[in-house]
């Protein structure tokens, strides 16, 4: 067949304006002689002879039956579809739709597919098992939302895009049907609530704010990721990959307390955290949130409490859901704090996070030392760290564990030197014991004392080198940290 053979179109159905019977569906036998039905045809009256009783089919009969067919021409003609017939579904002569039947929806803008033979349910207002949307237009508002869930009909789940908009004052669930389908839902609801799109037996995903696709497989609600080719300008979607921010990263980060505080504040103008090293990052701004040490959980520790003498590392932590961030405490242990928090008792719903600051518990269980923090450098009350009065021309380490975390990568203070008499004496710090790797010293001859400022790497964990010289007297060589930066 060719596009060029379509046949004449039927503007006008056959007798439209003539005489016509309407052809009944059941047999008009031994009710009206001759009369022509669905059931019969013409019936056999009609095949016999005038002479031997018979009757002459009727013309308004033949007009009836050629204008029944020739209506549902006209209509296919125009495009136009059929809806959902309760009565012609349940006709014994029916049964119901076939499988592959479409059908158009009540408000005129889409159509149904039946999936099953026999199929008698309202596609509208039905149970949404046996009709599935074959397309839609139009968008489904949902509103008033507050703490009721919602079950969507199937009229309003048909549409691909949905609206929501209310004032939260619970978590609410909107369930849609067991559709193998996309929706594409605006979540404008306010409150500090949820909103969780699922199945009435199945699962379902969280929405966040604004707008997202969500996907059903017939069974459960996902919103599996999506692939995105690289972005070449900025108002296009990113490759994970192409992310450059540092985790931790901060802009203007401050902090501070005195001695004993069981509480301490945390803001930056900026901050990059990330669900892991090289995952998903997170740009917050205006960050401000207090720990309290004597709290569990999201603005608390992750566990149990802040560890006499311990040192405690302080995150920042986000959650995605709920676009909500909060301060989360740990105690660093045998190793290193993380840049992310690799611990087991992240607070439900918070997936990425940064670290901020390791800084020192007192003497004292969940209470601080005093403690400054800017950046990335933590101030602490002068500790004298290193003290001998004795000489070596050979690097020895001076161990730091008791003035700096693991986790710290540079270390500052002073070094004082003295002698009981006026001689040449010194001492100089390395970050390594093979190469003198950032020498820094402090030397003076005829004296009897000196102090200098150093600020050197560390390159081995809470350790830096050392070598002095004294030339008379009895000498003293001393070593006090009041900073350290991670």
């Amino acid at each position: 067949m060719q596009s060029s053979q379509t046949p004449t179109l039927v503007p006008l159905a056959f007798a439209a304006n003539g005489t016509k019977n309407t052809i009944p569906e059941a047999s008009q036998i031994g009710i009206t002689p001759g009369a022509a039905s669905l059931n019969d045809g013409f019936p056999p009256l009609t095949f016999t002879p005038i002479s031997a009783g018979g009757v002459p089919p009727s013309g308004a009969d033949f007009n009836g039956v050629l204008n029944l067919i020739t209506q549902s021409i006209r209509w296919g003609h125009a495009g136009g579809r059929y809806a959902f017939s309760s009565t012609f579904a349940a006709d014994a002569n029916v049964g119901g739709y076939p499988a592959g039947a479409v059908l158009m929806s009540a408000d005129q803008q889409g159509s149904w597919l039946s999936l099953n033979d026999n199929n008698t349910d309202n596609p509208d207002t039905g149970p949404g098992t046996k009709w599935v949307p074959s397309h839609a237009y139009g968008i489904t508002a949902i509103t008033g939302l507050a703490s009721s869930n919602v079950t969507l009909t199937p009229a309003q789940a048909m549409k691909s895009k949905i609206t929501l908009a209310g004032t939260l004052t619970a978590n609410v669930q909107i369930i849609l049907p067991t559709w193998t389908r996309d929706w594409t839902v605006v979540n404008n609801t306010t409150g500090a609530f949820t909103v969780t799109a699922k199945t009435a037996s199945g699962t379902g995903v969280t929405l966040a704010a604004g707008q997202q696709r969500i996907t059903g497989d017939g069974t459960n609600i996902m919103q599996p990721a999506e692939s995105v080719a690289a972005a070449t300008q900025s108002q296009q979607a990113v490759q994970m990959g192409q992310l450059t921010g540092a985790i931790g990263a901060r802009s203007n980060l401050k902090a501070s307390c005195a001695a004993n505080a069981t509480t301490i504040t945390f803001t930056a103008d900026q901050l990059v955290l990330g669900t892991a090293l090289n995952g998903l990052q997170y740009l917050l701004s205006s960050f401000n949130k207090t720990l309290n040490l004597a709290t569990t959980g999201a603005g608390g520790m992750d566990t149990g409490t802040a560890t006499a003498g311990g040192w405690l590392a302080v995150y920042a932590i986000y959650n995605p859901t709920t676009a909500t961030s909060a301060l989360l405490g740990t105690m660093e242990t045998t190793a290193a704090a993380t840049s992310v928090y690799s611990g087991a008792n992240m607070p439900a719903g918070y997936t990425a996070s940064a670290l901020l600051a390791v800084i020192p518990v007192s003497s004292t269980v969940g209470q601080l030392k005093a403690v400054g923090v800017i950046g990335r450098r933590v101030n602490v009350p002068r500790i004298l760290t290193f003290n001998t009065s004795s000489t070596t021309s050979t690097s020895t380490s001076i161990p730091l564990a008791g003035a700096v975390p693991k986790a710290a990568i540079r270390v500052s203070g002073n070094i004082v030197v003295g002698s009981t008499s006026s001689s040449q004496i010194g001492m100089a710090l390395d970050s390594d014991n093979v190469s003198a790797l950032g020498d820094q010293n402090v030397s003076v001859s005829n004296s009897v004392s000196a102090t200098g400022n150093f600020a050197l790497d560390i390159l081995t964990t809470q350790t830096i080198y050392y070598v002095n010289q004294n030339s008379t007297g009895t000498p003293t060589f001393s070593l006090n940290v009041s900073a350290y930066e991670i």
